[in-house]
């Protein structure tokens, strides 16, 4: 049997796809229990001042509860300075945060919309603590997840701290089980990242750094938590994960929004890519390997998946490939058949709900990709509803 280009095709698309979901995830699961733990992070001792940021674009309708949550934290009052930063917003946000506790919340507001980064970087001029936390308007601590963050800061080879996002449970969100499952997937290899070296990419929500290593990110910059990431693994310092603090919020009330949503973080992750391509390519560093097969063959996976459909059908004259390319059409159809009955409000099973999530969100990266490529570079999001 002579071997042509169109196997390779094929045979490529299967390692790298099989590479991304299983191989790497395998991989560093499997070398996070052999690495020698490194010191150990425990609660006590003196607590830093912390200075959670809260960027908040007109989200008047969750912003007094996120006041109230974030307050009511197992964690020294006088320690905790408060800035909520709603820049461009047009409704009540700034008002709301500025009457909830003055003494412990500054409200900052700038009628015009520059867009997140440009909100983060002048709230953290404004920051007096040690220890910076960023966090999303809708979403919600777990009551010890200030300490939890903090505990590793007792190293001083760690420059930042990740929590965990997790879904709120809710039947009425079609993206809910599919966020949900997302999550607890991306934990498991974070986790096994951090404690090998760093994770490749902080989650915005719940976010600890050392105030002394933020550096004034670029205003263009859509993915602002993988920039700082980036900058701090720069620096020498590690990232790590710390699943016992804990971030709650919904999903999206729909899969269409998660959609958009999703286009947006890939466009960004290009752009983070483009504009750190010294530090990322080719991927002479442990960070760099990591990046790359955890995140930018992400992104790419679309791309994979239609070479591999293409080529599967150029072949199909063989039964090898024949099983192949109905193996394909089976899962593309049970997708499509999920996306009709999601359009009209009916519940999905699992083995229906899977292949059209995994499909919608391949179908946003792909999109992503061409906003990137089309010149799409803006800072401002299509805010979902939740």
């Amino acid at each position: 049997m002579t071997i042509g280009f169109l196997d390779v095709i094929v045979v490529a698309s299967l390692f790298l796809v099989g590479y991304h979901f299983l191989l790497y995830p395998g991989m560093i699961i499997a070398l996070a229990r052999l690495v020698r733990p490194g010191r150990r992070a425990e609660a006590g001792g003196p607590l830093p001042g912390i200075t959670m940021v809260i960027a908040a674009y007109n989200e008047e309708r969750v912003i007094a509860d996120k006041l109230r949550n974030t307050l009511a934290l197992d964690y020294p009052p006088e320690l905790l300075q408060v800035i909520v930063v709603s820049d461009g917003s047009n409704d009540g946000t700034a008002a709301i945060a500025g009457g909830v506790d003055p003494q412990r919340v500054v409200s900052m507001h700038h009628p015009d919309r520059r867009g997140k980064t440009a909100a983060l970087n002048r709230a953290v001029e404004r920051a007096g603590g040690e220890i910076i936390v960023f966090s999303d308007a809708n979403n919600d601590f777990s009551p010890n997840a200030l300490r939890e963050l903090v505990k590793h800061f007792s190293d001083p080879a760690v420059g930042g701290v990740c929590g965990v996002k997790r879904i709120k449970p809710a039947s009425d969100r079609q993206a809910s089980v599919g966020d949900s499952l997302y999550w607890k997937y991306e934990s498991a290899i974070k986790l096994a990242e951090g404690r090998v070296r760093t994770i490749t990419n902080a989650d915005g929500e719940i976010f600890a750094m050392r105030r002394a290593l933020y550096r004034a990110v670029d205003e263009k910059i859509i993915n602002d938590d993988a920039q700082i990431t980036i900058d701090i693994v720069q620096k020498g310092f590690r990232v790590l994960y710390e699943p016992a603090a804990e971030s709650r919020e919904y999903a999206s009330i729909s899969v269409r929004d998660d959609f958009f949503v999703k286009v947006r973080m890939v466009a960004g992750g290009f752009q983070t890519a483009v504009e750190n391509w010294r530090v990322l390519f080719p991927p002479r560093t442990w960070f760099a390997f990591t990046f790359l097969s955890h995140k930018v063959l992400r992104w790419l996976i679309p791309e994979l998946l239609i070479a591999l459909f293409v080529a599967t059908l150029a072949l199909s004259s063989t039964p090898l490939y024949q099983a192949l390319l109905f193996a394909q059409l089976a899962f593309y159809s049970t997708a499509f058949y999920g996306w009709g009955q999601a359009k009209n409000g009916r519940e999905l099973p699992t083995l229906i709900y899977v292949p059209f999530y995994f499909c919608a969100m391949n179908l946003a990266a792909l999109f992503g990709l061409y906003r990137y490529a089309s010149g799409w570079k803006t800072q401002h999001w299509r805010k979902a509803q939740r």
